[in-house]
């Protein structure tokens, strides 16, 4: 389960944030894995979850190696708007409930990770830490002797961070101030969909791992079943125009080889966000009462707990859900 922590916009939070918004100047791109322009239409949407731009986005299809990514996409200089100070990744939930079935998954990860960076003294850090959640979760269930560090773009969410008594730091990776080989674990969380130059920081990572180190990503999957009842317009993970570039498994493998990874592991994980983000954007788009786009939350415990079942159920019988994870080492 991703963590998402913020409720979505009810009917009247979008109407107001969208009489606030207006048109960004986009910057036209193209395919970042394989330098092709020609590309075709695959979706298209308007920013359904916080309304902070008024264009209609889109995703397109690489031409030559079927990759898809945001095009045009918002300016850089833009991210301070598009990424609103109640994004989800910056706010903690307040349901017990809900916190309490998160925190169950994430410390399920927790042992995953352990049995991949191994016991020791090991040096960890986590890309995007935010307010150091997830690190809090490393040093409660990891094992003792890891030193644990963060970086994150947003000071607030570091200062957080930084309380809770991590080493944590404001920088992007590709800025980040580390001898090279100074890590034995790099992990990165609904991240690299964000970014505009994956191979870029597929390569700083690679440069920061010791030989043998592990790097853990976490991703939108393009195999899941909600993407393909809701591709098109409304599917939660398109989360425009947040997310710059959805991989398939071997988009994402064939990237990370390249800059020289082996892959150990990939799985499939529950995707809770998805499923919701998905109907709470159809609804809402179709024009529904609010007090039912409303019942399409993060904080309902009821839908979490039906797709946290329904995505377990298919990771377990072999299927891919729309959330995926891949291990890969710095061969030594």
């Amino acid at each position: 389960m991703e963590s998402q922590s913020s409720t979505t916009f009810s009917e009247r939070e979008h109407s107001r944030e969208r009489s606030t918004a207006r048109l960004l100047s986009l910057v036209e791109t193209h395919c970042v894995l394989c330098g092709s322009h020609e590309a075709e239409l695959a979706a298209s949407g308007y920013d359904f979850e916080y309304s902070t731009a008024l264009n209609h986005f889109r995703f397109v299809r690489c031409r030559s190696c079927s990759h898809l990514y945001l095009n045009p996409r918002p300016a850089s200089s833009d991210l301070g708007v598009i990424y609103p100070s109640n994004y989800y990744a910056f706010a903690e939930t307040q349901n017990r409930i809900v916190a309490r079935i998160q925190r169950l998954w994430e410390t399920n990860k927790v042992r995953v990770y352990r049995q991949a960076v191994g016991p020791g003294p090991r040096r960890i850090l986590e890309v995007g830490c935010g307010n150091g959640r997830f690190l809090a979760l490393l040093r409660e269930h990891g094992h003792p002797e890891w030193s644990l560090v963060g970086i994150d773009l947003d000071k607030n969410a570091v200062r957080q961070c930084v309380a809770r008594g991590f080493d944590a730091h404001v920088t992007r990776i590709e800025d980040f101030k580390a001898e090279d080989e100074s890590f034995d674990g790099v992990i990165m969380l609904q991240l690299i969909e964000h970014v505009e130059d994956p191979a870029e920081i597929c390569e700083q990572v690679f440069a920061l791992l010791r030989p043998g180190g592990c790097f853990i990503i976490e991703t939108p999957n393009l195999a899941g079943l909600d993407y393909h009842i809701f591709k098109g317009t409304h599917w939660g993970h398109y989360h425009f125009p947040r997310h710059w570039n959805l991989f398939s498994t071997s988009a994402l493998h064939r990237l990370l080889e390249e800059q020289g990874f082996k892959i150990r592991h990939t799985d499939s994980l529950i995707s809770t966000s998805a499923w919701i983000v998905s109907l709470h954007n159809y609804f809402l788009d179709k024009g529904f009462p609010g007090w039912f786009v409303r019942f399409f939350s993060y904080q309902n415990p009821l839908l979490l707990s039906i797709f946290v079942a329904l995505d377990w159920v298919r990771a377990r019988l072999g299927f891919a859900t729309s959330n995926q994870r891949v291990v890969a080492v710095k061969q030594r």
